[in-house]
C-alpha cells in the first residue's frame, strides 16, 4: 500500500516541538505503518498546506486530497488503514468514541470546578467501557483510542481525578502501555511534549 501522506501541523515540525492535536492523527499512523511497512508520512508544518484546505490544523493530505479538523482525519484514517472496527457496530461505536474523546477535551477545564459535570461525564465513560477493554468495544485500539490520548493529556494536566472511575483507569492505563502510543511518550525527549506545556 503505497501512499503519498502529509501531515500539516504546527508540532513537532512546524514551529511547535508537541504533537498536540495531532497526537491521534500520528498514533494511527504509525499503528498502520505496523501492518503496511510501506507506509511513510511527511510531517510540514501549516504555513505549506495547499491552498483551499481551511485555516484548521491539522489538516493531513492523502495522495493529494487535503482533509483537515481531527475527528474527520480519525475517521478517514480508520477508513483507510482497518482503525475503526471491523463490524458496523464497532464503526459506529468507534466514530461515538472519537466525538465523545473530542467532548472530555471540550469540558475538561469545566471540571476543575464542577465535581458534578466531572462525575456526570466519567460516569458515562465508566459506563461504555464496561466489560471492554476498548473504546468501541474492538480486539485492539481503534482511532478512538488514539484520540483519547489527546483528551486525557488535557484532563492530567488539569490535575483532575478520575481514580474513582476504575474501567476509564483501566483504559488509560491500557492505552498509555500500548505499543505506538509507549513509542511517542518515549520520544517526548530534548523538549518535546504531548501537549503544549
Amino acid at each position: 500500500m503505497g501512499l503519498d501522506i502529509t501531515v500539516y501541523y504546527w508540532g513537532p515540525v512546524g514551529g511547535m516541538n508537541t504533537y498536540g492535536r495531532a497526537i491521534g492523527i500520528y498514533l494511527a499512523l504509525n499503528q498502520a505503518k505496523k501492518k503496511y511497512p510501506s507506509i511513510t508520512y511527511k510531517m510540514k508544518g501549516p504555513s505549506e498546506m495547499p491552498d483551499g484546505t481551511g485555516f484548521a490544523v491539522p489538516a493531513i493530505s492523502i495522495d493529494g486530497t487535503c482533509i483537515a479538523q481531527t475527528p474527520a482525519i480519525l475517521i478517514a484514517l480508520g477508513e483507510e488503514f482497518g482503525l475503526l472496527g471491523r463490524t458496523k457496530a464497532e464503526r459506529l461505536q468507534c466514530m461515538q468514541g472519537i466525538e465523545d474523546m473530542n467532548d472530555v477535551f471540550g469540558e475538561h477545564s469545566k471540571w476543575v470546578e464542577d465535581e458534578e459535570r466531572k462525575n456526570k461525564w466519567f460516569a458515562y465513560l465508566e459506563k461504555k467501557l464496561a466489560g471492554k477493554q476498548w473504546i468501541a468495544g474492538t480486539d485492539a485500539p481503534t482511532v478512538a483510542d488514539f484520540h483519547g490520548v489527546f483528551a486525557f493529556e488535557w484532563v492530567n494536566k488539569k490535575n483532575i481525578d478520575f481514580s474513582a472511575f476504575p474501567n476509564t483507569s483501566k483504559w488509560w492505563a491500557d492505552i498509555q502501555a500500548y505499543p505506538v502510543v509507549a513509542e511517542m511518550y518515549a520520544s517526548c525527549v530534548d523538549g518535546r511534549t504531548m501537549i503544549p506545556p
